[in-house]
């Protein structure tokens, strides 16, 4: 009886309780900070842990969710405002790792000056700002931020205004700066990074209004560069020009509307670089507007002649369209290039031009575009890194086509060395599993150059 009565006892034991607090604490920080201050009402064991949290997440989403809770006096904002204090008051870490802030509906600036002031008066290490407020201007940041010791990680992910302190050096610890500007404005990003003296990761949104802008971004330091244009008004070749000089730079990612002036210089420590000209998706391969892909495509071999180091390379079905457009002796070789990734928008002429350019290619991914079939012709010589070094291949967005059996049956016979050749079917497609069967049947009939190569049909 005493048995069934301590066994009992062991199952109803609330172990979780029993953990230590800053155990506790770590699990609760992976909540929003609304759900984890609720967990004060479980018992009185729970009433404090959450004040001792390190990150301190507040998204006033989870408050506003009616109509009327835009009500100036009794409203969620209000209710929002009111939590946010409540709090930063009755939390008491000596230090806060991350401050994160979405508010889609601050009324007064004076509420986010003040909680931003008290993260920087408690050492935070990392902040996160998306609010949207009445005014038109852009917010100011409170005077604090520039000057933080602490400061490491600043994502502004709102129009903000950035006012760099008289003394010009700011941020002094910032490693990761995500922004949005507009246009280039007062040369904001040089003077930036010319201030920021470890700033290691940036990522720049900037809207630009049809006008020319000159963007020059140059450091030493800087390891990772994310830059997106968007283009305001009517779809043309939006003059900008780009320049970077970054010898220590490990990734970049370029997201355009439309390709124009990239000059890219001592970019010797590339590994990854994302290329992704969105507008001659948006446009068609066919129409009347086709002719912007021949204006780009000088500029985007320019781009690539600077990026030539890279081991990983993302084309864009844009990027691709573009490049279709391009004297093949005119492509750049990459001789470290081991993993391509490229988006198929019209056909599979440019792929042997691209394989011949990466002679020791290990890895590619091909995606095709759904609502275009994709033609491919053979290419006369069979580019050497299929034949010695691509072990995986992977193809998204099979439709059953014709020609794209037969480039699959091109990279069958010639991959020599070939461990691995996945075809993913266009999710999309009717019948699924019945062509899933109908297309294994035929691959094996295909001739395979590797022996060991296992293909598979997702």
């Amino acid at each position: 009886m005493d048995r069934q009565s301590n066994s009992s006892n062991q199952e109803k034991e609330d172990r979780i309780s029993g953990l230590p607090d800053p155990i506790l604490c770590h699990i609760l920080s992976f909540l929003p900070t609304k759900d984890a201050v609720a967990t004060s009402i479980l018992s009185s064991r729970w009433r404090l842990v959450w004040t001792s949290l390190t990150n301190l997440c507040f998204d006033d989403r989870l408050c506003l969710q009616h109509e009327d809770a835009y009500d100036p006096i009794n409203g969620a904002s209000t209710m929002f405002e009111n939590f946010v204090n409540r709090v930063l008051v009755l939390s008491y870490p000596v230090n806060i790792n991350k401050f994160s802030l979405h508010c889609c509906k601050l009324r007064y600036l004076a509420c986010l000056h003040s909680w931003v002031s008290i993260a920087m008066m408690r050492n935070v290490r990392e902040i996160e700002l998306s609010i949207k407020m009445d005014s038109f201007m852009p917010t100011e940041l409170p005077e604090s931020i520039y000057t933080s010791r602490t400061l490491e990680v600043l994502k502004l992910n709102s129009d903000f205004a950035i006012s760099l302190p008289p003394s010009g050096l700011c941020f002094p610890s910032l490693k990761i700066l995500h922004v949005k500007i507009d246009d280039g404005v007062d040369n904001l990003i040089e003077t930036l990074l010319s201030n920021c003296p470890v700033l290691e990761d940036l990522s720049i949104m900037v809207h630009l209004y049809g006008h020319f802008a000159t963007f020059n971004i140059s450091s030493r330091i800087l390891k990772r560069l994310t830059l997106r244009f968007l283009h305001e008004g009517e779809l043309n070749l939006t003059e900008h020009h780009v320049v970077i000089t970054a010898p220590n730079l490990d990734y970049l990612s370029i997201v355009d509307w439309a390709p124009v002036s990239y000059m890219l210089y001592e970019l010797h420590s590339l590994t990854k670089v994302v290329v992704d000209f969105s507008m001659l998706y948006a446009i068609g391969p066919y129409n009347e507007l086709s002719v912007c892909s021949e204006q780009a495509a000088p500029y985007v071999v320019q781009l690539l002649k600077g990026i030539t180091n890279t081991k990983f390379l993302s084309l864009s079905c844009g990027t691709i369209s573009v490049l279709d457009r391009v004297a093949v002796d005119s492509f750049p070789t990459f001789p470290n290039l081991t993993c391509l990734e490229v988006e198929i928008l019209s056909g599979w002429e440019l792929l042997s031009v691209l394989l011949s350019s990466a002679p020791n290619l290990e890895s590619l991914l091909l995606g095709t575009v759904f609502r275009f079939n994709c033609e491919w012709t053979e290419p006369q010589f069979v580019p050497d890194c299929l034949l010695y070094h691509v072990k995986t291949i992977k193809i998204e967005g099979f439709q059953s086509e014709k020609d794209q059996l037969k480039l699959i049956q091109f990279l069958l016979k010639n991959g020599q060395v070939l461990d691995t050749l996945i075809i993913s079917l266009q999710s999309m497609l009717p019948q699924k599993m019945g062509l899933k069967d109908k297309l294994y049947q035929k691959l094996l009939m295909f001739e395979r150059g590797s022996k060991t190569c296992k293909v598979k049909v997702l």
